[in-house]
């Protein structure tokens, strides 16, 4: 049995975004929770690869998508590709 190395990440494209929606408010006292995609454009970019531009404070990353969508957002939500 072989394995086949995995294709290497285009261009710096080293992470993938790993959170796929997320859910509000319930806290607000809307019944039910309301989800939605992530990020605010509608798109659901989970498993999607991506490059950290800028690390910035308490947890935040600036985010470059390969579709050229930018956006910052925490770190927690990326994993770096093997």
């Amino acid at each position: 049995m072989t394995i086949e190395p995995a294709a290497p990440a285009p261009s710096g494209f080293d992470y993938v975004w790993t959170w796929r929606s997320r859910s509000f408010g319930a806290a607000y006292g809307i019944s039910p929770a309301v989800r939605a995609p992530w990020f605010g454009d509608g798109v659901d970019r989970v498993g999607r690869r991506c490059r950290v531009l800028a690390f910035g404070a308490r947890n935040n990353a600036l985010v470059e998508f390969e579709d050229g969508y930018r956006v910052v957002t925490c770190r927690r939500g990326l994993r770096r590709v093997a």
